[in-house]
């Protein structure tokens, strides 16, 4: 992160939908919690540039001093390039787009024209892993295999190297940053990063479908609600305490019951 003076704010998006976006059906129950409609993405957008705001990448950042921003997007919907793309074009702002490998050309989710397309536009092609699955739960050939293979596969379909992973589902620890470094990735994004890894990685800002603009606006200013605060403080205790899976089906149990 050579150039870059102040830390930047990474935020973290997946879907980005309309009332008539075709949804994928492989995606995970309460995938819906994080789709941003497309009007308020674009005023977030608009938000970060008329507060000053330069989208950088980690290898790429603008040359001038100031307020920076990151912005990613997991899973490689097919709305991501339909709607985000052209916003980001139009405001000049470069993105990380992390692609489940398995689903690439999957109802729903981009093929590898669209893939290309991102690429000859700016934006950066990284690893959501090869099949999506909570990778501190699988043995460590497993995790190889889920991070290794995501690689080698969308470097052989879009002729480039892809050194970027987003961990899938969140779930992280000192084992599997280690495995992602060994495996060829130079740079890791997590979701919030739990308070005991040790290892690098960057941590992002989750952007959720029921933000008003003032609660984006709170996010730039680093500022969280006291009742988020309290979610997210017993998020953590479970999974430090039973662990992802036990978490991941306490979550699924919850949004069954909605």
């Amino acid at each position: 992160m050579s150039g870059i003076s102040h830390k930047p704010l990474v935020l973290m998006y997946h879907g980005i939908v309309t009332e008539w976006t075709s949804l994928p059906g492989e995606r995970e129950r309460g995938a819906d919690l994080y789709d941003v409609a497309l009007a308020d993405f674009q005023a977030q957008m608009q938000c970060l540039k008329n507060r000053g705001y330069d989208a950088c990448l980690l290898d790429h950042p603008p040359e001038k001093s100031g307020k920076k921003v990151i912005i990613t997007f997991d899973d490689g919907e097919m709305n991501n390039h339909d709607h985000a793309l052209p916003i980001l074009k139009k405001l000049q702002f470069p993105a990380y787009f992390f692609i489940i490998a398995k689903r690439v050309g999957n109802k729903g989710y981009m093929g590898w024209d669209e893939l290309k397309g991102l690429h000859d536009a700016g934006m950066v092609i990284g690893s959501h892993g090869f099949s999506h699955e909570i990778l501190t739960g699988l043995m460590d050939t497993q995790i190889e295999e889920e991070l290794r293979a995501s690689k080698r596969y969308l470097e052989r379909n879009l002729e480039i190297a892809v050194d970027c992973l987003s961990i899938p589902r969140g779930f992280c620890d000192d084992k599997v940053l280690r495995m992602a470094y060994d495996a060829g990735y130079k740079n890791v994004f997590i979701s919030e990063r739990p308070k005991e890894l040790t290892a690098r990685c960057h941590s992002r800002v989750p952007v959720k479908s029921n933000w008003p603009l003032k609660r984006f606006k709170q996010a730039l200013d680093g500022e969280v609600p006291m009742t988020e605060r309290a979610v997210g403080a017993g998020k953590g205790f479970i999974k430090r305490v039973f662990g992802g899976g036990v978490y991941d089906w306490i979550r699924r149990v919850l949004l069954r019951m909605k």
